[in-house]
C-alpha cells in the first residue's frame, strides 16, 4: 500500500515562492543583458565625445559572428578577414585614431570609424569601412559594416528598429552629413552583397549587419544624403 505524501501549507507556499522567483529570472533576463549593452554604450559615447579624433582606448571582446564580405554597386567581392572560429578570447586594448563618427540619434548610436588602411578598420574591433567605400566628401556610396546581435562590438545590433524616414549623421574632416534612410533589403548570405541604391545621382550611406534572429540573412540600409 503506497504511503500518501502530504505537503504543508508552508511547504506549498515555499514551493510557490521558488517558482515564481525562477519565473521572474527568466523573464527579466534578457531585459539585464540588454541592460548591460546599453551601460557599454554609455562608456563608448563618453569616451568618443571626449576624444576630438585623439587616440582612444578600449577594451574589445572579440566575437566572431558578423557578416564579413560585401561588395561595391558594380558587384566586386570583399573580404574582411574572413575568419570562422567561433572561440572567445579574452579582452584586449587597442589604440584607435578615428578620421570620423557615425550618429544615429534614434538607436543612440555614436561611434568612430577608422581610415580604410588602417589596421584596425576590421569587424571584430571597429565600424569598418568598406574598401569600396567613399568618403562623405566625395560623390558616391559610403559604405560602413557591423556586427549585430549581443557582445561589445555588435554596434549595428538596434539598425532593425530603423525605419524608412529615419535620419543618420556623418561627421568627416569637420562636416557633418545629414542621410535619411530611404530603403531597407535582406539579402541570403552568399559572400556577396548586391547593394542597389534608387537614385545614384545622390550620395549615400550603406550601413551592412547581420539580420537579427536569423543565421542565413544580412540586411542593408541604404541612405541618401538630405
Amino acid at each position: 500500500m503506497k504511503k500518501e505524501i502530504k505537503f504543508t501549507r508552508s511547504q506549498i507556499l515555499t514551493f510557490g515562492s521558488f517558482l515564481v522567483l525562477v519565473g521572474v529570472i527568466v523573464l527579466s533576463y534578457g531585459h539585464l543583458r540588454e541592460l548591460k549593452e546599453e551601460i557599454y554604450e554609455q562608456v563608448k559615447l563618453s569616451l568618443i565625445d571626449n576624444s576630438d579624433n585623439s587616440e582612444i582606448k578600449e577594451e574589445i571582446v572579440n566575437d566572431s559572428s558578423a557578416v564579413r564580405n560585401v561588395n561595391s554597386d558594380t558587384g566586386t567581392n570583399e573580404n574582411n578577414n574572413n575568419n570562422n572560429n567561433n572561440q572567445t578570447s579574452a579582452p584586449q586594448t587597442y589604440s584607435y585614431h578615428y578620421v570620423g563618427y557615425l550618429q544615429i540619434p534614434k538607436i543612440g548610436l555614436k561611434r568612430g570609424f577608422l581610415d580604410k588602411n588602417d589596421r584596425y578598420n576590421d569587424i571584430e574591433h571597429n565600424i569598418t569601412v568598406s574598401n569600396q567605400a567613399v568618403y562623405p566628401d566625395s560623390n558616391g556610396n559610403f559604405i560602413l559594416m557591423a556586427h549585430s546581435g549581443y557582445g561589445y562590438i555588435a554596434f549595428f545590433a538596434k539598425l532593425y528598429k530603423l525605419k524608412i524616414g529615419d535620419y543618420a549623421y556623418v561627421t568627416y574632416n569637420g562636416v557633418k552629413y545629414k542621410y535619411q534612410l530611404v530603403k531597407i533589403e535582406e539579402q541570403e548570405k552568399t559572400g556577396l552583397i548586391a547593394i542597389h541604391r534608387p537614385n545614384y545621382n545622390v550620395n549615400g550611406l550603406t550601413l551592412i549587419t547581420c539580420t537579427k534572429d536569423s543565421d542565413t540573412l544580412q540586411s542593408i540600409y541604404i541612405f541618401e544624403l538630405v
